[in-house]
């Protein structure tokens, strides 16, 4: 058996060029028996690494290079794990390196860890082989014979010949020092990259962490530290270094032990048992949901099948820990989310109150969410609202114990973009220049290109590389680096809960804002053995909360969420105008057209919307849409089905709807039925073939015929592309349902909830204003005496936010509302006067001024701003020395234009009019608002527009073309002007120009415009 012992992945930040995908790929292509990983202080491929060698029949040796602290000193050794106990110590060690001040381990703490793990030293700054290179033998003598005596024979010398002639030195003088003081050599090869090409990307990316430029004709120092085959190393090495290498690789047997489950356990209350506590507490509340009415059968079995399952997968503590922290959310009045994903099928979190959604009310299934016969951890992901959820994941880590409870890592990866500007920074290629090609890289989900495919199929980019010889010899090496990971980040979402401490079963590490991370991701954590758990924002919740909040204090209505009626007409009659702007779920453009179609006239209609609108179920909603308004007759594939199929319809929409086929056919249990759906789904060829084998003998027991049998398995195939699961439809529907509510029943605080919510976004903001005025709500200009943090409802209208502001930040709004609460501000001087000793930057002055902060004083702004400094310089003698003498101030006029675009360069949008308004007046032809638009899809439309981006391009047949964005005070539009068209009015497509534009409405993606004619008005 031979294989590398000293490997480094993209894991080891900004040192190496390997992906641990490739590099298994590529060892298994040179034929090599064993691989060790031996990342620098961390374990976080370690999972991925033992799960994708054991797929392709390779050993993998788990490792590690650690930090030890030797004499107040700190030097790098290799660990490899002998035996799964050798694995919990190298997590151990891992958690003491990365947990500890020094970010190392003392050398007589690793010392106690020498029975089930190989200490190697043989780094390039190792202690031996520091004192080696400074020829002082005795201490390297000295320091040699302290390992042995620490790790007896576990202690080993490593070598490395990357063809250079210090190495070589070295070597020979390590050699003989092994042999004297009788400790075992072995070899190594560094492995940094998989290709001998790739040397240069590993220079760069450290050169890039050490902030260090490289000359132009920079050429790497070896291109040695590649993944050799086994042939190569023997060539560099004397037999008997092989061997012992040989060795060390067969004696290494650690694997991750997968069978290990560490699932916390709930504090049952006086140390009752968690069974005991989980059902008592599920049929209390089933009680509560039937307000004391007699319970159904149907519920009180359906309860019991679950508690048992429950029980039987050992998920009681799971259940309670999920119950305990929904219950607290709630106490503290924190909105939590009706549901989502598959937990919403469970009667158990629904009598528990950890969802709000009855799963036999909508047909929901258990076996959707956890199935008896294909074993795997619960998943309930709640949402909270998103400006509190951080507390609820407090709650749980102080319950649990910061031993017990961490949050999950995720890496944060280079992209093209940024690999290509940090690499051609180190190459000494100008930022501007840099920034240029950046942009030129498209990184949106649905058109992202690398920078191989930039290179190969833009002209323009291929160009400006080709023209700098720092950039095109740095070229291949980004294409490598932009795939590498660059940093941790701290996952959004998951918290991982354990039985077992923490730092005894798997490594840790302290994120970038000292959040205690395990370093395993959330692909890994549950084959890991541990429990995950998602605590997800939601601003939609944050919103709803707001808004039953304002409603309360101003018009004393309390509004319960979860008891709003499901059939109020307003609400319908607003989603089928498809007036949902604002709304969760329901505000796409695509959604909007299909909610006109379909004009939804109860809760389940807004339930198939959501799950209709996909990529795959689209393809269904032109049917759905004819057999629900009777053009089309409803056509089962089975009169059996009717009752499965009825209220889609005889359209299979649900997941829950598949496995409810498959159970009537074929006889399945719903646990067997949701292990089809997911082998359907995942495509298992080798799976579905033998279940389908499965199916149609059961159908055939069950008295349908062959043909039948066959032809519905076709559609179950089919439906793995389009079928969406009910229990997430039927949780969102609620949300979408509770802001639509609030929108139809109360629009002011809608309005002033959603501007809330997106203080800084323009979009939002310029929508919101033209629904507004659709409303007749104004958008009132901001207040020193009346705005608040947030946008407010006042006096029938909605006042501007100070916060919303630019260059006002939370310390300026706090002065002005704790100065404020001791009486209005009487004018412009009492203002400045009062605010003098809160020291006020002159820019957050200026910013309330255009902003029309400041308006209610009667002065004008250019009269303000020009007066400035006159009129501070009076508060300031007023306050410190009791001068009344008011300044003569000079009167200006202020420009209407110039005032507009002040206003908007600190709200984002223009307030008290918008240019274009001036502009339209002078047209004669019939427009549209952009915001209209979806209403005129495949229609032919004028619209006015300022002209925000205007880029030109060379189609297929060398012709020019250009793409442009626009907006209008009602939102912005994407459009194109094709060849044809561009060679006419190109010329008044300029950034800037305000323009009448006429084109044809086409949606396909999202929504686009086809310039047909266009002109200036001036």
């Amino acid at each position: 058996m031979f294989g590398h012992l000293q490997v480094y992945s993209g894991y080891s930040f900004q040192q190496s060029t390997i992906l641990i995908k490739d590099l298994v790929l590529a060892a298994k292509e040179k034929h090599l028996d064993a691989l060790a990983l031996t990342d620098k202080n961390n374990m976080f491929g370690a999972m991925e690494f033992s799960e994708a060698c054991l797929q392709n029949g390779i050993k993998p040796i788990l490792g590690m290079e650690a930090s030890v602290l030797i004499d107040g000193q700190i030097y790098p050794f290799i660990l490899l794990a002998i035996d799964d106990q050798g694995y919990f110590d190298l997590v151990h060690i891992c958690c003491e390196v990365n947990l500890s001040s020094d970010r190392a381990i003392a050398l007589d703490q690793l010392a106690l860890y020498h029975e089930h793990l190989y200490v190697i030293s043989g780094l390039e700054d190792g202690i031996v082989e520091r004192h080696v290179a400074k020829e002082m033998e005795d201490e390297a003598i000295k320091y040699m014979r302290l390992f042995q005596k620490l790790f007896h024979d576990h202690y080993y010398i490593m070598l490395q010949n990357h063809h250079l002639k210090m190495q070589e030195k070295g070597n020979e003088r390590m050699m003989s020092l092994a042999r004297y003081v009788k400790v075992k050599v072995i070899c190594s090869n560094e492995v940094r990259y998989l290709k001998k090409q790739d040397a240069l990307a590993v220079d760069l990316l450290q050169a890039s962490a050490q902030g260090i430029t490289l000359d132009a004709q920079y050429q790497p120092l070896t291109q040695e530290k590649y993944l050799k085959d086994e042939k190569e190393m023997e060539r560099l090495f004397p037999p008997e270094i092989i061997e012992e290498t040989r060795h060390v690789c067969t004696t290494c047997k650690a694997t991750i032990p997968l069978n290990e489950k560490y699932l916390p356990t709930y504090p049952v209350p006086h140390q009752g048992k968690a069974v005991d506590y989980l059902r008592s507490l599920c049929h209390v509340g089933l009680k509560k949901r039937f307000q004391n009415q007699e319970i159904p059968v149907t519920y009180q079995k359906r309860l019991l099948y679950e508690l048992k399952i429950i029980h039987e997968m050992g998920f009681d503590d799971y259940f309670l820990i999920v119950w305990d922290y929904v219950r607290w959310a709630k106490v503290q009045k924190i909105q939590v989310g009706p549901g989502r994903g598959s937990a919403a099928g469970s009667l158990v979190a629904y009598v528990l109150g950890i969802t709000n959604i009855d799963p036999l009310r909508y047909d929901l299934l258990f076996e959707r969410f956890l199935n008896p016969e294909r074993v795997s951890m619960p998943d309930i992901d709640i949402d909270f609202q998103d400006d509190r959820r951080d507390e609820v994941i407090r709650y749980v880590i102080d319950k649990y114990g910061k031993d017990h409870a961490a949050q999950i890592v995720t890496f944060n990866t280079y992209g093209p973009r940024v690999a290509m500007k940090e690499m051609g920074k180190v190459m000494g290629v100008p930022l501007p220049r840099l920034e240029l090609i950046a942009k030129m890289i498209p990184t949106s989900p649905k058109n992202k290109k690398t920078i191989t495919q930039m290179y190969q199929s833009s002209a323009q980019f291929q160009s400006l590389i080709n023209q700098d010889q720092r950039l095109k010899k740095i070229v291949g090496a980004t294409s490598i680096i932009e795939h590498l990971p660059r940093n941790i980040s701290t996952h959004a979402a998951g918290v991982i809960l354990s039985k077992r401490i923490l730092h005894e079963v798997v490594p840790l590490v302290v994120g970038p804002t000292s959040t205690l991370m395990c370093q395993y991701s959330k692909d890994y954590i549950e084959t890991a053995g541990f429990l995950k758990m998602d605590f997800l924002a939601l601003k939609n919740l944050t919103m709803l909360d707001y808004i039953c909040k304002d409603i309360e204090h101003n018009q004393k209505i309390k509004i319960v969420l979860n008891e709003m009626p499901l059939d109020d007409q307003k609400t319908y009659r607003l989603i089928s105008k498809a007036d949902t702007f604002g709304v969760f779920q329901l505000e796409s453009y695509g959604m909007r057209h299909l909610l006109r179609q379909m004009k939804p006239y109860c809760f389940d209609d807004i339930v198939a919307a959501i799950a209709l609108f996909r990529p795959g179920p689209m393809e269904n909603i032109p049917t759905y849409l004819k057999r629900r308004s009777y053009q089309e007759k409803v056509v089962y594939p089975l009169k059996e089905l009717e009752p499965i199929l009825k209220s889609t319809y005889g359209i299979m929409v649900y997941q829950e709807q598949m496995m409810q086929v498959a159970q009537k056919m074929a006889g399945f249990s719903l646990a067997k039925a949701d292990i089809l759906r997911k082998a359907t789904s995942k495509k298992e060829t080798e799976l579905m073939h033998s279940m389908k084998e499965e199916f149609i003998a059961g159908c055939l027991k069950n008295g349908f015929s062959q043909e039948k049998a066959e032809e519905v398995f076709g559609l179950i195939e089919k439906f793995a592309d389009y079928g969406f699961n009910k229990s997430h439809s039927v949780a969102y529907a609620y949300v979408a349902y509770q802001l639509a509510y609030l929108k139809a029943n109360y629009p002011l605080y809608f309005f002033a909830s959603i501007l809330s919510n997106e203080l800084s976004s323009e979009n939002t903001k310029v929508h919101c204003i033209q629904e507004c005025k659709a409303y007749h709500v104004r958008l009132l200009p901001p207040s020193v005496n009346q705005s608040q943090a947030r946008f407010m409802v006042e006096d029938g209208h909605i006042r501007y936010s100070l916060l919303a502001i630019k260059n006002v930040g939370y310390a300026g709004y706090k002065a002005i509302i704790e100065e404020r609460q001791k009486g209005l501000f009487k004018d412009i001087y009492d203002f400045m006067m009062r605010m003098e000793n809160s020291h006020l930057s002159k820019k957050m002055l200026e910013s309330l001024v255009d902003a029309g902060a400041l308006d209610e004083f009667g002065l004008s702004r250019q009269t303000i701003l020009k007066n400035l400094d006159a009129i501070r310089d009076y508060g300031h003698l007023k306050e410190n020395l009791g001068i009344e003498e008011k300044p003569v101030l000079t009167i200006y006029q202020d420009q209407l234009e110039e005032k507009l675009n002040r206003e908007k360069a600190v709200l984002g949008v223009y307030l008290s009019m918008h240019p274009l308004e001036l502009k339209k007046q002078k047209i004669k032809v019939s427009y549209v608002n952009v915001s209209s638009l979806d209403e005129y899809v495949h229609r032919t439309v004028n619209v006015v527009v300022q002209l925000q981006r205007v880029k030109n391009i060379t189609d297929r047949k060398g012709q020019e073309m250009c793409f442009i964005e626009a907006m209008d005070e009602t939102g912005s539009l994407d459009g194109v002007v094709f060849a044809s068209r561009y060679k006419d009015i190109g010329m008044m497509l300029k950034k800037g120009n305000i323009c009448l534009i006429q084109g044809r409405v086409d949606m396909k993606d999202k929504l686009s415009f086809i310039v047909d004619k266009a002109r200036v008005i001036e």
